[in-house]
């Protein structure tokens, strides 16, 4: 198969209303880390991803991600980091629109921490494959 250049759009604007929590539950910590941090390690890690855009929910959420997550851990896929929408598909759009010069995109909600690299090794092959 030949390179292509893919994004990951990682879904981070919920606010964990379900989870009863103050803390929405990308921002829950396990093991003394964000949830979100486990996503985004799990596509800084895979070959096939290029660069990931993250959707977060408010510009204090933005400076909050670079602060405590992206900088201290040294993630270097991150490309950028975007206001989502109120909506899921709202914040799939916005990160539509912050894609540039990418073939393919996959779109990862940054609550769920274990996508493995096999998973986003299939969902990449899968994109290609059932290119026209």
């Amino acid at each position: 198969m030949k390179k292509t250049f893919c994004t990951a759009i990682v879904l981070a604007a919920g606010s964990g209303k379900r989870m009863g929590t103050k803390i929405a539950k990308q921002y829950l910590e396990i093991d003394g880390k964000p949830l979100l941090y486990y996503t985004l390690l799990a596509f800084e890690r895979s070959p096939r991803i290029d660069k990931i855009i993250l959707t977060v929910g408010s510009e204090e959420q933005i400076s909050y991600c670079q602060e405590t997550i992206l900088r201290p851990y040294g993630f270097q896929k991150v490309a950028s980091v975007i206001t989502g929408g109120k909506e899921r598909y709202d914040s799939v759009y916005e990160g539509l629109r912050a894609c540039k010069d990418t073939e393919y995109v996959l779109i990862h909600d940054g609550a769920r921490p274990l996508v493995t690299d096999e998973i986003i090794s299939r969902a990449a092959q899968a994109a290609v494959s059932d290119e026209a």
